[in-house]
């Protein structure tokens, strides 16, 4: 660790810090400095970024009710598909609000289309629903560039980490940063969004860009905040060959006459009980994107999972479509080989093979109403926020709840700093000293690039579609063993002290997703268990609820 990481380059204050620069973070941020306060947005990546803005997809939607009447119908869906563990007050206040925030997309430079008939109700719908959609990332990029250029009061830090939070008197009162340089920042601000994004990007095949790797996760622990619904994840079919973290059109399964692997063999009959035939299995599996328990399509994605493990392959299974595929009308349906075109991949001459991908968070950082946690100053909003989705999760509604909560947590920021008397007082020198105790542990016997490959292997195998409870614990060791060998500060972990301190949060998000898949013992939407699994009606209702005192992970609801 050079000297020079251990000294603040700047010290910058602002009446908010914006962590992320996805949908949620771009709300929060315009919103605040649309209101006249002090904004640093600070950016893993670059503006536009994270799962938001994933390149190999062709578009992003919120749903929206069709009316007034059609709301309480829209609640009892959503709340129906969360199985007893979504919250209602949020869930009202997402449809309630998203109807004002979806026209509001184009003061950050996104314009949406408003669609009625899309072709079929969104995944996990029963009704359909009027959608909000847009397309065009680098126009998206360049239009909200210069919008955000314009913000006289934002300070806009891209490429640049969140190490950790700081607290005086039991609220915040700043943060650290690094950025691509390796110079540290403090920034004395007594609130802070977190608008992080998820963990998804943890796994070793995701559909997400790298930035997703849930380091919000990791700092709302250590500050005190609370996790919920963890182990609620959403996986869906990506492309492993032959162009790789390609996104899937499920509905082209009603198309599907085969599905073998690499060595030829049918994985879904193998795995299909006498009264449940391939063609009802696809069928259910073609109407939504994400893996669930909640209808016969769970087969499938068990199915591959169960032969990946077995074989611990990870080419995953190769489909063999009829002509259909290039002729059905279906709006679903008619563009997924166009799509597949335009990224290289010509249907008619190749095949495609897919596996289970890590796609999104449905639990995160607990939240109320109004994107606030249980640490004063503290905000969440966006995939790193959780409480609003439970078990499965409507399509379009992340997004929804990243435009909804978005601006919510920027009104609430606003009313929390008005109402401050002053901003709790840190000095620089000791948040350093405090952050490089924090980091000084481990024997330092793996590097940083070890580290992170093997939390990819050990979620993608253990915490996939495909969960037990030998294999969570045996998951949760292996990461204790890496927490004991890995020192972010040592030589063995590589010189930039961004990079390490992302590998040591992730290791922390990582056992946090395997302690919640293991403490839920039955099997109910995207969660599912070999060990146990039915849906056991005693556990509805019953979340479960992550902290962190003194260091020790604690676990309650169940």
């Amino acid at each position: 660790m050079r000297a020079s990481q251990t000294k603040v380059e700047k010290a910058l204050t602002c009446d908010v810090l914006v962590v992320g620069a996805g949908l949620a973070g771009l709300r929060a941020a315009y919103d605040c400095a649309a209101a006249g306060l002090r904004v640093v947005l600070a950016v893993k990546g670059g503006l536009c970024s994270g799962a938001s803005f994933y390149p190999l997809t062709a578009g992003l939607g919120s749903q929206l009710a069709m009316n007034e009447a059609d709301k309480p119908l829209y609640m009892e869906e959503v709340l129906e598909c969360g199985d007893g563990l979504a919250d209602p007050e949020l869930v009202k206040v997402l449809i309630d609000d998203i109807d004002r925030e979806a026209p509001r997309l184009t003061e950050i430079g996104i314009l949406p289309d408003i669609y009625v008939n899309t072709g079929r109700p969104a995944c996990f719908a029963k009704r359909q629903r009027k959608l909000a959609v847009w397309r065009g990332w680098s126009e998206i990029r360049g239009r909200a560039r210069e919008i955000f250029a314009g913000l006289d009061q934002l300070t806009l830090m891209e490429h640049c980490d969140l190490l950790r939070l700081i607290q005086s008197d039991g609220r915040i009162a700043g943060a650290l940063l690094c950025d691509r340089d390796e110079k540290l920042y403090t920034v004395h601000t007594g609130c802070v969004i977190l608008a992080t994004g998820g963990y998804c990007g943890l796994y070793k095949h995701s559909l997400n860009t790298p930035d997703v790797c849930g380091i919000g996760h990791s700092v709302a622990l250590d500050a005190g905040a609370e996790l919920i619904n963890m182990e609620f994840m959403q996986f869906i079919p990506g492309l492993t060959a032959p162009r790789y973290q390609t996104l899937f059109n499920e509905y082209s399964l009603i198309h599907v006459t085969a599905m073998e692997n690499d060595a030829g063999e049918d994985v879904l009959r193998q795995w299909l009980p006498a009264d449940v035939s391939a063609e009802e299995c696809l069928q259910d599996r073609a109407m939504h994107g994400p893996f669930t328990t909640a209808d016969k399509s769970w087969y499938f994605d068990v199915s591959i999972m169960a032969d990946a493990i077995r074989r611990h392959s990870e080419s995953g299974v190769t489909l063999h479509y009829d002509e259909g595929v290039f002729t059905d009308k279906n709006p679903y349906c008619e563009k997924f080989v166009p799509f597949l075109l335009s990224v290289g991949v010509d249907l008619r001459k190749e095949n495609i093979s897919i596996a289970p991908f890590a796609h999104c968070a449905n639990g995160g950082i607990r939240i109320d109403k109004d994107g606030a946690t249980s640490v004063p100053g503290l905000f969440a909003a966006g995939e790193a926020a959780g409480g609003v989705h439970g078990a499965d999760r409507h399509g379009g509604l992340a997004t929804a709840a990243s435009i909804v909560f978005g601006a919510r947590s920027a009104a609430a920021a606003a009313r929390y700093v008005r109402a401050q008397a002053a901003v709790p007082e840190f000095s620089d020198e000791q948040a350093v000293a405090a952050l490089m105790d924090w980091l000084d542990r481990g024997s330092g016997t793996v590097s940083g690039e070890e580290v992170q490959q093997k939390i990819g292997e050990i979620l993608w195998y253990r915490g996939n579609v495909l969960r037990s409870g030998d294999a969570l614990r045996e998951g949760i060791e292996q990461l204790e063993a890496l927490q004991k060998e890995y020192a972010p500060l040592s030589e063995k972990a590589g010189s930039s002290l961004r990079r390490n301190v992302q590998v040591f949060h992730g290791l922390r998000t990582a056992q946090v997703l395997l302690h919640a898949m293991l403490s839920r013992e039955e099997s109910r939407g995207p969660h599912y268990r070999a060990d146990f699994p039915e849906r056991n009606d005693a556990l509805t209702g019953k979340k479960i609820v992550l902290r962190e005192t003194d260091g020790h992970l604690e676990i309650a609801g169940i």
